[in-house]
């Protein structure tokens, strides 16, 4: 390779980093706001009326665009280039019409996810509350989906959310897993809860989760490692189509300080990565980052910067699962 080869190449590989350079796009992928040419689909779905808590988290998609840029890269730990390997595409934010009223927000998010579904893109969502589960498994799972039935699913989280219906709506951010199941979205027979700590408002709040899904207190992943966890993932969602959906909650505040709901002693990066690593070969067909409040991240941004690794391999289980078909 010629000096002048050598350092263009070379300035383009440091060019991957500028997070404040052009218009900020989810892991800086190109915008598609037709739905042209994805096969992988990134969506901003800025929304926080499902959480009476905290009402921050319809900022996430912008301030995960902000610093996500950047992340246009290769993991070390797969050593495998996602964006050749499918056609990855930020599709812009959710339109979300009637925004003050949470029901009609689940029923127009489910139809856009649902003409995503029709196209065969497979959606990666930065939320918003974990309200915006729910609509999203609508579009994607289900008897009218392209999966024909429910799917599996993978569910990190401080907290079970799969609570019934609460002040006023059933579309709430601590609703959707149990909405999931009633509806034949996700087999209970194929979901995995992992990470939940933290003390409880109520000793029955786990009950729905412990009577139906194979759940992971935060103790026993400590206890028996994450290679253990990960075989257990392994065997209870098998190699169907499965969903995997990630409560920044459930890592500890010094990973993930700016986040609705926060539970102190929560799972370390380095265990939650590492679990995320051990995931490949399952046949992952969407996600979502859900609960980032940027007002509370302070000038390091940590979360933003949590949240696009995590948005990175996310896109690389996907991109893996799709080469496999």
């Amino acid at each position: 390779m010629s000096d002048e080869a050598n350092a263009r190449q070379l300035a383009e590989t440091s060019m991957r980093y500028w997070h404040w350079a052009g218009v900020p796009t989810l892991l800086g992928c190109p915008h598609r706001k037709d739905f042209d040419d994805t096969d992988i689909g990134l969506v901003g779905f800025p929304y926080s009326g499902g959480n009476a808590i905290e009402r921050m988290q319809y900022l996430a998609p912008r301030a995960v665009r902000n610093r996500s840029t950047s992340y246009h890269r290769v993991l070390r730990t797969t050593r495998f280039d996602p964006f050749t390997a499918c056609r990855v595409n930020d599709l812009g934010d959710v339109p979300l019409v009637n925004i003050l009223n949470p029901d009609l927000v689940a029923e127009e998010a489910a139809v856009f996810f649902r003409q995503m579904d029709a196209r065969g893109i497979a959606p990666v969502t930065v939320g918003g509350d974990h309200s915006v589960t729910i609509p999203i498994l609508r579009g994607i799972a289900g008897a009218s989906s392209r999966h024909k039935g429910p799917i599996g699913m993978i569910h990190f989280d401080a907290h079970a959310d799969s609570w019934p219906a609460v002040n006023g709506t059933a579309h709430h951010a601590g609703a959707a897993f149990r909405l999931g199941v009633e509806e034949g979205l996700i087999d209970p027979r194929r979901t995995v809860q992992i990470g939940l700590h933290g003390a409880m408002g109520d000793v029955d709040q786990d009950a729905f989760s412990l009577e139906n899904f194979r759940v992971f207190m935060l103790d026993e992943v400590v206890d028996k490692g994450i290679d253990y966890v990960a075989k257990e993932v392994h065997r209870v969602v098998g190699d169907g189509p499965t969903y995997l959906s990630i409560d920044l909650d459930v890592l500890d505040i010094a990973y993930a300080p700016a986040v609705a709901d926060p539970e102190v002693n929560g799972m370390t990066s380095r265990e939650f990565f590492g679990l995320l690593d051990r995931f490949r070969g399952l046949n992952i067909c969407g996600g979502d980052v859900v609960c980032y409040c940027p007002p509370l991240d302070g000038p390091a941004q940590i979360t933003a910067l949590t949240s696009s690794e995590i948005l990175l391999h996310i896109v690389n289980l996907v991109a893996e699962a799709r080469l496999r078909k």
